[in-house]
């Protein structure tokens, strides 16, 4: 039973039971004022006794009087007897007494040692006022039911808005708007919704800033280059952001999930549940399993001690490093192979000299051009090396630069190797074309490429050289009908040493170096090189330049 049928059934029981007790205190009222006119009647009787009086009287007031003087028979007369004898202090005052199934009520006095009833039907509410008993009743009822009624109203008004203020509680908790709530000035929920609202507009306030936080983070871990992962207590994700994505090489589900659905490298999968078990930070070095990439990884446990406890899994990406690291000892491998030859040749050659080969002319001759020839080649390789060593400056200025003034001064150089070779130059360059550019870098790279079209050529072949422009970029092409480059050495063929044919390359005085520095004076100028090459047939290599958007520290 709910406390508010209990309620309604205590008020009930307590307004019929203020009924009755009304019902009764009126009764008793009767009572009194029938025992005084009952009392009243006695001594009228007592001044008429034995007269034709008394009978009128007693028919007058409908009572019947009643003389214990040993003759007088009937039941009230026993009643009266009886009452007597039982208690003897009942003269002058009245009592109820039952005469044939119906109360009357009896005034006992004593005149000349007689006892004398005066009797009278008992008087009540229904037989003195009928009008007002019915209409008591009809009051009480409907008394009864307007409390009820009201009740009820009433109950419905609380349950009402506390449903409707309990709503609300749950509306803010989960996001939403409260319902609006018309309450008066005595409403006894005035107070109750004011703290609502207020608590509403503060919640918002709140919910606002955590959001404007939330988002801050989100774009802050999305941005950073190391791949961040947090798990709870469940071994559960709870945040990742792209570059872990990445670095897994798969995306990872914003919902609640198991790690092992984007872990799948088993060392680092073994590091986090070692997390797990000793609550310590583990650091490793290791490489991911889709993706075969370097990761520096710390996994690392927070909330220690607690059953909250969380764990963070950082991974940096060390590939690049590593390749760079790698490409730090290719290149001194190469750096220390290449001075080596020529070293070799020189010390030999003079070796030989100096142990008699000088006194023949003719050797002497043949061994002293060798050592010309290394040497050049070993100032070459130096040259090379710097020109990629070299940092660039930021005191270096721009200059407009002839195309076709370059390529003539380039090729003028490489006559004799072209006239060795019976080479077939091809220039489609305008005379009026120039460029505003690094003077020392565009050289390089219109004479490296030049190098490589004629030393790469076959005898009686063409190098052809085309120049133009249009609004925004410059085009140069070096085609030759060369040994051409194999589709799977055209990814490789500007690395700092790499040939495609070593042994034909040394012996046509290359470096390996040429085409390492064409990409790079090119990408320092903020430029484009491209290649398209058949193997037997020829290459042909294009720069792009642009006109006006050069990096700015080349500027004046």
């Amino acid at each position: 039973m709910s406390k508010h049928v209990r309620r309604i059934a205590w008020v009930s029981i307590l307004a019929i039971a203020g009924f009755f007790a009304l019902w009764m205190a009126i009764d008793r009222v009767l009572y009194v004022q029938q025992g005084a006119y009952l009392a009243s009647l006695y001594q009228t009787f007592s001044d008429y006794q034995g007269t034709v009086a008394t009978k009128r009287l007693a028919a007058d007031n409908h009572v019947t009087f009643t003389v214990l003087d040993g003759k007088t028979t009937g039941t009230r007369a026993k009643l009266l007897t009886k009452l007597v004898d039982q208690q003897r202090t009942i003269m002058g005052h009245t009592t109820t007494m039952s005469v044939a199934g119906q109360p009357e009520q009896v005034y006992v006095g004593r005149r000349n040692n007689q006892f004398v009833g005066v009797w009278q039907r008992r008087a009540t509410l229904f037989e003195a006022a009928p009008i007002v008993a019915w209409s008591m009743i009809i009051v009480a009822i409907l008394g009864l039911a307007a409390l009820l009624m009201l009740m009820q109203r009433r109950h419905r008004y609380w349950v009402g808005h506390l449903d409707k203020m309990t709503g609300n509680l749950a509306r803010i908790e989960a996001g939403g708007v409260p319902e609006s709530i018309i309450l008066t000035p005595d409403s006894p929920f005035l107070a109750m919704g004011k703290q609502i609202e207020s608590l509403h507009a503060a919640t918002e306030d709140l919910r606002s800033k955590a959001e404007i936080r939330q988002a801050t983070f989100g774009r802050l871990i999305d941005h950073l280059p190391l791949g961040v992962m947090l798990l709870d207590a469940n071994r559960q994700v709870l945040l990742a952001n792209s570059a872990m994505a990445a670095l897994v090489g798969h995306p990872i589900l914003e919902a609640k999930h198991d790690y092992f659905d984007d872990i799948k490298t088993y060392r680092l999968a073994r590091m986090i549940e070692h997390t797990y078990r000793n609550q310590k930070t583990h650091h490793k070095e290791l490489t991911m399993l889709n993706t075969q990439k370097s990761v520096d990884a710390s996994v690392i446990a927070l909330n220690r001690g607690t059953s909250d406890l969380q764990v963070l899994v950082i991974l940096y990406d060390v590939t690049y490093l590593r390749q760079v690291e790698q490409m730090q000892l290719d290149f001194v491998g190469n750096v220390s192979h290449e001075l080596k030859t020529p070293v070799t040749a020189i010390s030999g050659f003079a070796e030989t000299l100096l142990a008699g080969a000088k006194d023949d002319p003719q050797t002497l001759d043949q061994f002293l051009h060798i050592i010309y020839d290394e040497s050049s080649r070993l100032t070459q390789l130096i040259t090379d090396i710097l020109t990629l060593s070299r940092p660039d400056s930021g005191q270096v200025q721009a200059k407009p630069v002839n195309v076709q003034a370059l390529v003539t001064d380039a090729l003028q150089s490489l006559k004799q190797p072209i006239a060795e070779k019976q080479l077939t130059i091809n220039a489609d360059v305008p005379d009026d074309l120039a460029i505003t550019t690094v003077p020392a870098k565009f050289s390089q790279v219109v004479r490296n490429l030049l190098n490589n079209a004629v030393f790469y050529n076959r005898k009686d072949g063409v190098v052809t050289v085309t120049a133009k422009a249009d609004e925004k970029n410059l085009k140069l092409s070096v085609q030759d009908t060369g040994i051409g480059i194999a589709e799977n050495d055209q990814e490789r063929i500007f690395e700092r040493f790499y040939r495609v044919d070593k042994a034909r390359s040394r012996h046509n005085g290359g470096t390996g170096l040429g085409l390492a520095i064409v990409h790079d004076m090119v990408l320092q100028l903020g430029g484009d090189v491209t290649l398209n090459s058949q193997l037997g047939v020829g290459s042909t290599f294009t720069v792009t330049l642009p006109l006006t958007d050069l990096p700015s520290f080349y500027k004046g």
